[in-house]
C-alpha cells in the first residue's frame, strides 16, 4: 500500500513538473510572439533606408496592438531552439500584414462605391453613354491593360468621366467570368468619340493611353490635359514613392486632393486587372478617371495664376506628347549584321586590352572596384596625383584625372568603354528589336527638373557616339537631322546680352576664339580652332553657365586652384554684362526662390536661402545653369512642334531627340530645297539677339552623315544659288 502511496505521488509529482515546464513554454511563446524593446531598438538602429522604416514602424505598431504575431516557425528553430527576432523576420510580417490589409481595403472599395459610378456591359448601357459623351466639351480617359508593354499588351478596360453628366464609367472588354461586350464591338462603337478633336480629353500619362489605343487601331486626338505631365511644370521636385515614383496618380490625388489612394500593386499584388472580380475593378477603374478629373481642376486652376506656366504647357508641352507617341512608334531599325561584326571585332579588341591590363596590374578583376582600388591607391600609390580633398575612385572622373600618370589607367578606361559598348548596345539593342522589325525607345519630355528630355530602351544621353552606327534608316530613306551650334551659349549671349558675345556671333565669328583673345589678351589668329586659348575658353564659358567650381574647374584645365579662379575673374572683368546677369539671376532666387527660362517655365530652388551654406551654394550653380539648360529645352521643343508640322506636310517621320538633336526619316530622294526647308525651322522658330545655327547632317547609317555640301555635291555657294533660284 505504502508503495503505491509512493508511486502515485511520485506520478502527480512528474505531471507538476511537465505541466510547469509546458507554462513556462507557453509564456516563453507569448513573450516571444511580441519582440520586446530591446529588438525594436536594434532593428531601428540599423542602416534602413526611409521606406524599410516605415514598414517596421507598421510592423510594430500591428504587434503592439494584437493584429499580428510572430508564427512558430519563426520563433523556434527545427531543434527547438529560440530564434532572435530580425529585420528580415519583421519585413516578411509586414508583407502577411498587407496581404490581410489587401482584402479589408477591396471590401471596403466596394462597399464605399459612389452612386455615381456605372458599369457598362449591354449594348442600351453603351448607347446611352455614347449619346452622354458627344454632350460633353472635355472628359477623362483611362484604360485598364494586361500590362505595360504598348506594343504586345492588350486594353482590358476603359473608363469615363462624364463632368456634366457628373457619372464615372467602365466598361470591361476582356475580364474573366464577366458579362461584358467584346473589344472590337465597343472599340468601333466609341473610336468616334476619342478620335474627336472637338471633345477634350484628360488622362494621367496620357502617352501610354495614346499607345494602347494605337495598339488597337484606335487614334486618340483632343488631348487637352495630361495630368503628370503638368505637374512637371507645377513642382518639378516631387519626392519619389518607395516604386521610385514621384509623379503617379495616385500619390499626386493623397498628396493635393487629400484622396487616399492606394496604386495597383498595394490593392492586387501581381494579379492581372483583368483577373480583378468586377464590382472591385469598377471603382479602381472608375476612381482613376474621377481622381484625374479632380486634379485637372485643381492643376488649372493653380495654373490660371500662373499664365506664363499655363501658356508653357498649352503651347509646349501638351502638343508634344502626340509628337513623342508618334517618335517612339515609328522606331528604329537596327543593323543586325553590323552589330553581330561589331561585337566580334569588339570581343578580340577586349581580350587584347584585358592581357595588356594584365601586364600593368596583375591578374585581377578589373570590374571589381575594390581590388582595382587596391592596385591603384595602395600598390602603386596613384592617389598622390589627386587634388587635395578628392575622394580615392574606381568612378570615370577620377581614373580621367590619373589617366596621364599612368599608361595602364588609358587601358583601363578603353576596356570598361568597350566593354559597355558591346554588352549595353551592340548584344543587347538586337534582342530588343519588336516584331515589326523595330527598336521603339521611349523618350520623356520632362525627363529633367530643367524640362530637358530624356530617353530609355536605349538612353541615348550616356550612349557612346560610335554606338550610332548600329542605327540605319529604313529602306528608302535617310536620317536628315540638325543640331544646334553652340545653343547654350548662345543663349547666353542672349540673356546676358554681353557686347562681345553678341558680336561674334552677329559677325559669324567663333565665340570660343573671339572670347579668348579678349580674355587672355592675345590675337585672335593664336586662338583659333585646335588651340589651348580655344579649348580653355570652351570649358571656361561652360563652367560660367554650369556654375562650376574654380576647384572643379582647375582639374578640368589641369591648372592650380588659383589660376582657375583668376581665369573666371578675368573673364568676367572682360564680359561684366555676364557677371551681372548671373549675380542677378540669384538675386532674383533669393527674393523668390526660383527662376525664369525662355517663355516663364520655372526653376524652383527651395534651398537658396537654406541655412546649411552647401545647399545654398549648389542652388545658387543652379540658378543660371537652370536658366540656360531649361530655355535650351524650350527651344528644342518648340523647334520639335514646328518639325512635325513640316514633317505631316511632306510625310516624313519623326525620329528622334537627343541633347541639341532632331532627327526626321525623310525619302532617299529629299531635294536641296526640302533640306533647306527642315534648316530654316531650326533657326527661325525661336529667334534670339543673335542669329541661330545648325549643323545639317544626311545619313543612311547614323553617326556617318554627309554635309549638305557633300551630300548633293555641289559647292556652299553653289547649294545657296541652287535654293534661291
Amino acid at each position: 500500500m505504502e508503495q503505491l502511496t509512493l508511486n502515485l505521488n511520485m506520478k502527480e509529482e512528474e505531471e507538476e513538473k511537465k505541466r510547469r515546464e509546458r507554462v513556462k513554454e507557453a509564456e516563453s511563446r507569448r513573450k516571444a510572439a511580441v519582440p520586446s524593446e530591446d529588438d525594436w531598438n536594434r532593428i531601428f538602429e540599423m542602416k534602413n533606408n526611409e521606406r524599410d522604416t516605415e514598414k517596421l514602424k507598421e510592423v510594430k505598431a500591428s504587434m503592439e496592438a494584437g493584429e499580428i504575431a510572430r508564427s512558430s516557425e519563426d520563433i523556434f528553430s527545427k531543434s527547438g531552439k529560440l530564434k532572435r527576432f530580425s529585420k528580415a523576420e519583421a519585413l516578411r510580417i509586414w508583407q502577411k500584414l498587407q496581404e490581410r490589409n489587401r482584402e479589408r481595403k477591396l471590401k471596403e472599395l466596394v462597399e464605399s462605391t459612389p452612386d455615381n459610378y456605372r458599369l457598362v456591359t449591354t449594348v442600351p448601357q453603351l448607347d446611352q453613354l455614347i449619346k452622354d459623351l458627344y454632350n460633353e466639351p472635355i472628359i477623362a480617359v483611362d484604360t485598364e491593360t494586361t500590362g505595360l508593354n504598348v506594343y504586345s499588351d492588350r486594353i482590358v478596360g476603359i473608363s469615363f468621366t462624364l463632368p456634366n453628366a457628373d457619372y464615372h464609367v467602365y466598361i470591361p472588354l476582356a475580364h474573366e467570368n464577366c458579362e461584358q461586350l467584346t473589344r472590337d464591338y465597343v472599340l468601333g462603337e466609341i473610336h468616334g468619340i476619342l478620335e474627336e478633336e472637338c471633345i477634350g480629353k484628360v488622362l494621367h500619362n496620357a502617352k501610354f493611353d495614346m499607345h494602347m489605343f494605337l495598339r488597337h487601331s484606335v487614334r486618340m486626338r483632343g488631348l487637352a490635359w495630361d495630368t503628370q505631365e503638368a505637374m512637371k511644370l507645377l513642382n518639378e521636385n516631387e519626392v519619389h514613392d518607395e516604386n521610385g515614383k514621384a509623379y503617379s496618380l495616385k500619390r499626386l490625388a493623397t498628396k493635393y486632393l487629400k484622396v487616399p489612394s492606394d496604386n495597383f500593386k498595394a490593392l492586387f499584388g501581381d494579379a492581372s486587372f483583368r483577373e480583378v472580380p468586377i464590382d472591385v475593378a469598377l471603382v479602381y477603374a472608375a476612381k482613376d478617371t474621377d481622381i484625374s478629373w479632380r486634379l485637372y481642376q485643381f492643376q488649372r486652376q493653380h495654373m490660371e495664376k500662373l499664365p506664363k506656366v499655363l501658356n508653357t504647357y498649352e503651347k509646349v508641352e501638351n502638343p508634344l506628347i502626340e509628337i513623342v507617341v508618334d517618335m517612339e512608334r515609328t522606331g528604329f531599325v537596327i543593323d543586325q549584321e553590323y552589330a553581330k561584326e561589331l561585337g566580334e571585332q569588339l570581343q578580340l579588341e577586349i581580350v587584347e586590352i584585358h592581357q595588356k591590363l594584365r601586364e600593368h596590374f596583375g591578374d585581377i578583376n578589373f570590374n571589381s572596384p575594390q581590388q582595382l582600388m587596391k592596385v591603384l591607391y595602395d600598390d602603386l600609390k596613384l592617389g598622390k596625383h589627386l587634388p587635395a580633398r578628392k575622394k580615392k575612385s574606381t568612378d570615370a572622373a577620377t581614373l580621367e584625372t590619373l589617366r596621364k600618370h599612368h599608361e595602364g589607367v588609358d587601358l583601363l578606361l578603353d576596356y570598361r568603354e568597350k566593354t559597355k559598348l558591346r554588352g549595353t548596345y551592340v548584344e543587347t539593342l538586337p534582342r530588343k528589336v519588336h516584331k515589326d522589325g523595330r527598336l521603339h525607345g521611349e523618350f520623356n519630355q520632362n525627363g529633367a527638373a530643367t524640362g530637358r528630355f530624356s530617353s530609355s530602351k536605349p538612353n541615348f544621353q550616356n550612349q557612346p557616339y560610335y554606338a550610332r552606327k548600329l542605327f540605319v534608316a529604313p529602306k528608302g530613306k535617310v536620317l536628315l537631322s540638325g543640331d544646334f551650334s553652340q545653343q547654350e551659349p548662345r543663349l547666353l549671349a542672349h540673356f546676358s546680352n554681353e557686347d562681345i558675345l553678341i558680336n561674334a556671333y552677329r559677325e559669324g565669328r567663333d565665340l570660343y576664339s573671339t572670347a579668348a583673345s579678349e580674355t587672355f589678351g592675345l590675337p585672335l589668329s593664336e586662338c583659333g580652332d585646335g588651340s589651348k586659348w580655344r579649348k580653355m575658353m570652351k570649358t571656361g564659358i561652360l563652367a560660367v553657365m554650369y556654375g562650376t567650381s574654380p576647384k572643379t574647374l582647375a582639374e578640368q584645365l589641369g591648372i592650380t586652384e588659383k589660376e582657375a579662379k583668376d581665369f573666371i575673374e578675368t573673364f568676367y572683368k572682360k564680359h561684366p554684362k555676364v557677371k551681372r546677369w548671373i549675380d542677378g539671376n540669384i538675386r532674383f532666387a533669393r527674393r523668390n526662390r526660383y527662376v525664369e527660362m525662355l517663355g516663364g517655365r520655372k526653376r524652383r530652388l527651395p534651398e537658396i536661402n537654406s541655412r546649411d551654406r552647401w545647399m545654398r551654394l549648389r542652388a545658387e550653380r543652379q540658378c543660371t545653369n537652370a536658366i540656360i539648360q531649361g530655355s535650351a529645352a524650350i527651344q528644342t521643343k518648340l523647334t520639335m512642334i514646328e518639325l512635325d508640322k513640316l514633317c505631316k506636310r511632306k510625310g516624313w517621320q519623326m525620329a528622334l531627340t537627343v541633347h541639341d538633336e532632331i532627327g526626321v526619316y525623310a525619302p532617299d530622294s529629299i531635294s536641296l530645297a526640302d533640306v533647306k526647308e527642315f534648316e530654316s525651322v531650326f533657326l527661325d522658330t525661336v529667334k534670339l539677339r543673335v542669329p541661330n545655327k545648325t549643323d545639317i547632317e544626311i545619313s543612311r547609317r547614323w553617326g556617318e552623315g554627309k554635309t549638305i555640301k557633300e551630300w548633293f555635291g555641289v559647292k556652299e555657294s553653289e547649294a545657296i544659288y541652287a535654293y534661291g533660284s
